[in-house]
């Protein structure tokens, strides 16, 4: 195995026990910024906060003033856990700042949704953190699955030799990666069709024959499936390998017996799959004291015991993850060096022969 992943796992170790080591601060150079005042952070060890990977109107905005709420009764202070909210869709933003720009004492934790590590698995230029230099405290998983005009069988792969799926996208490297790749990985050539951000737009695309293929993840979406099915539309694979909502992804490609031989590219749609399924997660930097970790994850389990939290995570069909089931999640969605290389050699590939369609 090479050095470099080595390391990559000896610091992955320490970082989840909590060690103090000292790393060199990256500079941020993230598209979307935050004005300077709100990256002020307090010193106070009984002081925690967070940043916000998203808007306060964003998915993980919604479970950051959720979140704001049960620890602050939870530490019996009198002032709300203070949440600072960045900009953009995907969480690249903050996840720049909480990396490269707060003090790593282990008051601030980052809140925040898969998208980041689908971004780094990527190799987004916008990246500029690294996430196996976080501690994860919680973790979280719901449902997703992809709808398509035509459910999929064995011989579809060879009556698409000449065609492709055109796959509904919010953009190329976005939470639809695991799809788009899914697809590929059966054999089917993929047009993404970029910006599609809106639940009801994409359906109204796949209805209309835009796009043959959408991915459904949210609480909205699951709620209308049943009308989907019954308009025609057909379950054509789930990211969830233990869900009942259709054919797991991973059985459809077991079930064609070219593909059985082992294939990175197999392991970056698992890791892809995790990160597109997680709505939001509790990180700490490497460098917080082993006993603030411990303050922070009793905390968090007191909050999964709230009836608010609770009910909300029932109404979004999300499932709380800590402890080593938390560590194991995170750890899954940050694969060996080798992985990610292949996953961004088969990116600029297909860069090249989609700019072209």
């Amino acid at each position: 195995m090479p050095l470099s992943v080595t390391k990559r796992q000896f610091f992955r170790i320490l970082s989840l026990a909590g060690a103090s080591l000292t790393t060199t601060a990256l500079q941020a150079n993230a598209n979307e910024v935050m004005p300077m005042g709100a990256l002020q952070t307090s010193k106070s060890n009984n002081s925690f906060s967070f940043i916000v990977g998203g808007s306060e109107k964003s998915d993980v905005g919604e479970w950051a003033s959720q979140f704001s709420s049960v620890f602050t009764s939870s530490l019996q202070d009198n002032a709300p856990v203070p949440l600072r909210y960045t900009s953009g869709y995907d969480g690249i933003t903050g996840a720049n700042l909480f990396d490269t720009r707060i003090v790593p004492d282990g008051n601030t934790a980052l809140l925040t949704s898969g998208n980041p590590f689908i971004a780094s698995m990527s190799g987004d230029k916008r990246v500029h953190y690294d996430c196996e230099r976080w501690i994860p405290i919680l973790s979280s998983l719901s449902p997703s699955i992809t709808i398509a005009r035509q459910p999929f069988h064995n011989s579809i792969p060879d009556l698409l030799k000449n065609r492709s799926m055109k796959v509904a996208v919010s953009s190329i490297i976005g939470k639809e990666l695991p799809t788009l790749l899914g697809i590929e990985l059966l054999k089917i050539t993929t047009i993404p069709v970029e910006g599609l951000t809106d639940f009801s737009t994409a359906v109204q695309a796949l209805k209309k024959g835009d796009v043959d293929v959408i991915q459904l993840s949210t609480p909205e979406a699951f709620a209308a499936l049943p009308s989907l099915l019954k308009d025609g539309l057909h379950t054509f694979f789930s990211l969830d390998n233990t869900t009942t909502f259709g054919p797991k992804f991973s059985d459809l490609y077991s079930q064609l017996p070219h593909y059985k031989t082992g294939n990175t590219l197999f392991e970056a749609w698992n890791a892809l799959a995790l990160a597109s399924r997680m709505n939001v997660s509790i990180m700490l930097p490497m460098l917080t004291p082993s006993a603030l970790v411990a303050k922070w994850r009793l905390n968090t389990s007191k909050l999964l015991k709230n009836e608010q939290i609770i009910d909300l995570a029932k109404k979004n069909n999300v499932i709380f993850q800590e402890n080593a089931a938390c560590i194991d999640t995170i750890s899954k969605m940050c694969p060996q060096l080798i992985t990610t290389m292949a996953l961004q050699r088969w990116l600029n590939a297909k860069f090249t022969k989609w700019s072209n369609n």
